[in-house]
């Protein structure tokens, strides 16, 4: 964050051009373009999931969410699959098409 005010006050304060700042302190134009023209810097928030949207499944969502949980912590080749999720899913409920 103090980058981003350094690169806000060298462009406000001290009218240096978007280039010489990008040059300055090693940042990509691109980035140094987005700091200097944002006025609020508040992270969006998600929204969450719209109630009744996976009807479904429901009733699988803890488990899903558990395996994935427990994925954060694993090596990334032993995580599970988004297909193997799904037919984890499919296999529950005989509703969702599997795609393969």
């Amino acid at each position: 964050m103090a980058k981003v005010e350094y690169i806000k006050d060298l462009y406000e304060n001290d009218d240096k051009s978007l280039r010489a700042i990008a040059k300055e302190t090693g940042h990509h134009f691109n980035t140094v373009k987005k700091y200097a023209s944002q006025t609020d810097f508040n992270q969006e928030v998600k929204s969450e999931a719209k109630p009744g949207r996976f009807q479904a499944v429901a009733d699988y969502i803890p488990t899903i969410d558990k395996w994935l949980e427990q994925d954060e912590k694993e090596p990334r080749k032993q995580r599970h699959t988004t297909n193997k999720v799904v037919m984890f899913a499919s296999t529950q409920l005989q509703a969702l098409p599997i795609h393969s």
